[in-house]
């Protein structure tokens, strides 16, 4: 079998996958190899107790035993909890109590030491609930987002069509699999019978070796990710199906930087409660210069997209079933009622339509600023500051005043470059409104970030408690 696969469980997906998946060793395995592993431990796992529906919860880095249990969980009816390797001990205990997991599982040593062979699991539903992941955090507390079977298998096939997968295809994996992103980009190169190349996690060296080395075809990451890669001196050239989200608005020359390597780039859009991959801009066959922007064209023919009071709201097979209630056995009805109107999922993105199946995402609405009457990114005032040799990156945020709010900059200097706040404030005044100029211009050494599964996002709640503190 060759074609795309369009099946409903993630384990009719494995046992007509012809992928061949390579781990950080280079030792290779079929999805039938997989499938029989996961099927061993899914045994295992009830032998010690384990019963359908039950949590997971996986913190490790990418690796063959993370695989078995996705196949396992898939088989056995079990849910994998998410969790990220490198969350602070006790962020990661926070989401582990509040999903009920039965079981942790940082290492093989945390495995029932059980052998219980074969064993007959009822067969695997498309309502089967399969996987949790968390939400970024960088406003509240982490949402636990559960999808089913169901979407997983259904958005892989879409992904999978979109991106032109096929059995010529190797997909290079270096996204940790605890993340929406790395965990779409897997079962899309599986659906297509791709080749999948999983390093244990993304190092810029040990990437772009394995690029060179192994032809690799397509490789997703964040623009932070493709930067690294950048500095690298491999031969990225046969790369020709690369996506990136935009997470640092001080790189927006990424697209631009890998087309002289030889990288077509282009944007993408995807959230944990829709997946990853959910729109991507080169699908659609723009020339470079209209590449940078996120977001594109749905990936799904079943998808569609509104925007509603400048809100981006979203459905189609890829959306989430809800938001896991803490102690996991059920949804939060309420939580997750107060997040959809009627079928539409309301994204808390600012977002604008720009084509018949496509859209162009500006930035989450809480962190769009209000000034002077007028909704204003702050990736406009941003980068009117990086037009300054002295200043590497910049982040701009709205500070509420009694006269109204107004915008407060925080910079990282380039190397070496002496600053003066009120040459970056004459220059912001040359180029933009009066509302829109700082009143504050801060050189700092780093932003605050979220060191997240999908890529680093820098913590705007952070700056505008900080902004605020300045402000008085």
């Amino acid at each position: 079998m060759t074609g795309v696969i369009r099946v409903d469980t993630i384990v009719d997906l494995l046992r007509q996958s012809t992928s061949v998946i390579v781990d950080a060793q280079g030792n290779e395995r079929t999805c039938d190899q997989v499938l029989e592993a996961g099927q061993r431990l899914a045994a295992d796992l009830a032998a010690a107790g384990l019963q359908r529906g039950d949590r997971i919860a996986v913190q490790m880095h990418n690796s063959p035993l993370y695989v078995d249990l996705l196949a396992a969980a898939a088989v056995g009816g079990f849910v994998v909890m998410s969790v990220n390797a490198r969350f602070a001990p006790a962020l990661a205990d926070s989401i582990i109590e509040r999903s009920g997991a039965r079981l942790v599982i940082r290492s093989a040593d945390d495995l029932p030491e059980v052998s219980a062979g074969q064993r007959n699991f009822p067969d695997a539903s498309a309502d089967d609930r399969y996987a949790i992941f968390t939400t970024s955090g960088t406003t509240s507390a982490p949402k636990l987002v559960v999808h089913q079977q169901r979407s997983i298998a259904a958005h892989g096939a879409d992904v999978a069509a979109a991106f032109g997968y096929n059995a010529e295809s190797s997909v290079l994996v270096p996204l940790p699999l605890c993340g929406v992103f790395g965990f779409t980009v897997l079962w899309g190169a599986l659906a297509g019978h791709a080749m999948v190349i999983m390093p244990t996690a993304f190092e810029a060296e040990e990437t772009g070796r394995l690029v060179q080395e192994l032809g690799v075809t397509s490789l997703h990451g964040s623009d932070d990710l493709f930067h690294r890669l950048l500095a690298t001196d491999w031969d990225l050239s046969t790369i020709n199906c690369s996506g990136y989200a935009r997470f640092n608005s001080a790189l927006d020359g990424i697209v631009e930087r890998c087309e002289a390597r030889g990288v077509p780039l282009s944007g993408l859009y995807g959230m944990s409660e829709v997946q990853a991959l959910y729109a991507f801009r080169g699908a659609s066959g723009l020339p470079m210069e209209q590449r940078w922007k996120a977001a594109g064209e749905l990936v799904s023919p079943r998808a569609e997209r509104r925007v509603v009071d400048d809100e981006l709201q979203l459905q189609g097979p890829s959306l989430f079933e809800g938001y896991l209630a803490d102690g996991g056995d059920e949804i939060d009805v309420e939580l997750t009622a107060a997040n959809f109107d009627g079928p539409w999922f309301k994204t808390g993105d600012l977002a604008v339509e720009d084509g018949p199946r496509s859209f162009e995402y500006i930035t989450r609405i809480g962190d769009v600023m209000r000034l002077g009457g007028f909704l204003v990114a702050p990736a406009e005032v941003e980068g009117v500051i990086m037009q300054l040799d002295e200043i590497d990156q910049a982040q701009v945020v709205a500070i509420g005043r009694e006269q109204g709010a107004r915008p407060v900059a925080f910079v990282i200097l380039s190397p070496g470059a002496d600053f003066d706040e009120q040459v970056v404030i004459d220059h912001c005044a040359a180029s933009l409104a009066r509302f829109k100029c700082p009143v504050r211009v801060v050189a700092i050494d780093a932003f605050p970030v979220t060191d997240g599964p999908n890529g680093v996002k820098i913590q705007r709640a952070k700056l505008r408690s900080m902004g605020e503190a300045l402000l008085g």
